[in-house]
């Protein structure tokens, strides 16, 4: 029955004539969240038209709880809505264009075009629409390189520096026994809103053959392609010995584009959720025996988090304390730990208990930048250092073997730690001082003199990157008498000429006394301690009175010190990719990774 509309579609006709396909009496979003009717110059909706309206609002939800998704998100997103088009003729590539869009900006994965319930919905909203998962692919790429370019525009104007951190994630298919790691690349920096950034620059799995996989596995490449390589400043990586030479291959390319800040000693960031988790890996491995025994006891499936190891382990000691594993039954089928045994395990959680404190604490701050690391590592070693005097035996070992993670980690992250705490109006080179002497004791001043002779140099360098930005604030002691200038004494002639260079010796020696930036807050008092302090605000606030200074928290406050941090940073794995984006060809899985981080910012 061809011009005859089906049972679900309405044709309505605008001032013009034409005839427009769709649900008679539906709406679309605006971008103001509110909703306009599909036609202003109809008469109101019979009541065919509101029970067309209820089937595809029952469509959407039906889609919507098929797929898993956030039913208001879903709706308000102007994108997703911009799928009905009304009073407009059918435009399958704005429509094409709008559901890229949509995919690039939002989780949604990219296959569920061809879910049943997505297209029972589209049909509802437009009968034409007939768009295959083949054309949106396309067109997210297209999506992708487009935004790419604007990414790449806006990196190259940035009046800053660039933190790199290259993160591996893992997914693991347990019933074809096979696993694969995903290297994701992405930059950190404060914008001109002071705003911290995270946008995913590069995103592969391993082991594709599909990829050429370099040295550094593709990482400069996608340097060189957005033009970046000469603003990166810092390389956060993970731990392992393995990445060493990825990094190696990364700072001697980035070395060829510039030259490093203190030659390089800032360059290479340790990630310090993953020194806390190695800590504690290595605590349950010395027990792995127990854990296993008491695992047939008490068990329960949970994510491979190291706090919830610990918290399975102390629901099973409060279940022996009361003797639940005491009858017959079980001590006859499982090999049951002794006390002595029990006391270990109690005190390996002890200890995982305490460091979950430190962590958690640090985690879950609010405005997490790099200012407030050295502060609770510093608050670590002070609760490794107790256990250690107060333990004995087995957990005297176990926490020895951490305080050498911990020394080995101190040593290579200390420097950089220290400089960014400086910023931090809380602490200034006064924490410094005060952390060096509880750890170095007398030979803190040594340590206090590197950090601030590091600070200075530091300063320096912005100093000849931004001339126009020093502001040297001069101080006069001189009275208004002296202001005056007055005449030498009458003299003879042959020694008057003495006597006035003695007098523009002087001069010269009581002219003001000029101060950096660094000085004059070094000098204020520091504030008083603020749990909520959001450094970035602090700095944006105090650039007119410190320009260079905040030019420099700018860039060093952007440093991820650690990969992850929330609820991420306790995996004791790679951290999980999205399996509904694993199964994506490589070119699309890294296009919806990047487009998802960038959006917001521009589009």
């Amino acid at each position: 029955m061809s011009g005859v509309p089906e049972n679900n579609e309405a044709i309505c006709s605008g001032k013009n004539g034409k005839s427009y396909h769709g649900i008679e009496g539906s709406f679309v979003g605006s971008n103001d969240g509110n909703s306009i009717p599909s036609d202003p110059d109809t008469e109101e909706n019979d009541e065919g038209s509101k029970n067309d309206m209820e089937e595809a609002l029952g469509e959407l939800a039906m889609f919507m709880c098929c797929v898993g998704l956030v039913p208001f998100k879903v709706v308000e997103d102007m994108f997703f809505l911009n799928l009905g088009y009304k009073l407009v003729e059918y435009d399958e590539q704005k429509t094409l264009r709008a559901l890229a869009d949509f995919v690039c900006s939002v989780d949604f994965p990219p296959q569920l075009v061809n879910h049943i319930t997505f297209r029972k919905l589209a049909n509802r909203l437009n009968p034409l629409f007939n768009l295959t998962y083949g054309m949106v692919r396309s067109e997210c790429i297209k999506v992708y390189e487009e935004r790419k370019w604007a990414i790449k525009e806006y990196l190259g104007n940035l009046d800053g520096q660039i933190s790199l951190s290259v993160d591996v994630l893992g997914y693991e298919n347990v019933r074809n026994f096979c696993c694969y790691d995903y290297v994701c690349l992405s930059a950190h920096f404060i914008d001109d809103n002071w705003k911290l950034r995270k946008w995913v620059l590069y995103f592969h799995c391993l082991w594709d053959p599909s990829v050429n996989c370099s040295e550094d596995c593709g990482i400069f490449k996608s340097l060189e392609d957005l033009e970046i390589a000469d603003k990166i400043s810092t390389l956060a990586t993970s731990n392992d010995r393995c990445y060493a030479k990825m990094f190696e291959y990364v700072k001697t390319h980035v070395q060829e584009k510039k030259e490093l800040q203190l030659s390089g000693q800032l360059f290479n960031v340790y990630c310090f959720g993953e020194i806390i988790s190695q800590m504690v890996e290595d605590a349950f491995r010395k027990i792995r025996d127990l854990i296993d025994r008491v695992g047939e006891l008490y068990s329960s499936k949970s994510l491979p988090l190291w706090y919830l190891t610990s918290s399975n382990l102390k629901q099973a000691l409060e279940l022996w304390s009361m003797g639940e594993f005491s009858s017959k039954d079980v001590t006859d089928s499982y090999d049951i730990p002794s006390p002595e045994e029990w006391k270990i395990v109690e005190g390996v959680c002890k200890i995982v208990d305490s460091i979950y404190e430190v962590s958690n604490a640090l985690f879950q701050t609010q405005h997490l930048t790099a200012n407030v690391y050295l502060y609770h590592l510093h608050e670590l070693r002070e609760i490794l250092s107790q256990m250690s005097s107060e333990s004995e035996g087995f957990i005297a070992t176990v926490v020895q073997d951490m305080m050498k993670k911990y020394d080995k980690y101190w040593d290579d992250m200390f420097l950089l730690l220290a400089i960014c705490a400086v910023l931090d109006p809380r602490f200034k080179m006064k924490y410094v001082e005060f952390i060096c002497s509880k750890v170095k004791g007398g030979d803190g001043s040594s340590q206090v003199a590197a950090v601030l002779g590091a600070f200075n140099k530091l300063l320096d360098d912005y100093v000849i990157r931004f001339p126009e930005k020093e502001n040297l604030i001069s101080e006069s002691f001189s009275s208004d008498s002296d202001s005056e200038e007055e005449s030498p004494p009458r003299q003879e002639n042959h020694t008057f000429g003495v006597l006035q260079a003695y007098q523009q010796f002087i001069q010269l020696d009581n002219q003001p006394t000029k101060k950096s930036d660094l000085e004059y807050y070094l000098e204020e008092p520091v504030l008083p301690w603020s749990q909520d302090l959001n450094a970035l605000t602090w700095w944006r606030t105090a650039g007119a009175k410190y320009p260079i200074l905040s030019r420099m928290a700018r860039d060093l406050l952007a440093i991820p010190v650690s990969l992850a941090t929330s609820f991420d940073a306790f995996y004791t794995k790679p951290r999980p990719v999205d399996e509904r984006l694993v199964c994506l060809k490589p070119d699309l899985m890294n296009a919806l990774i990047c487009t998802r981080s960038w959006y917001g910012r521009f589009f």
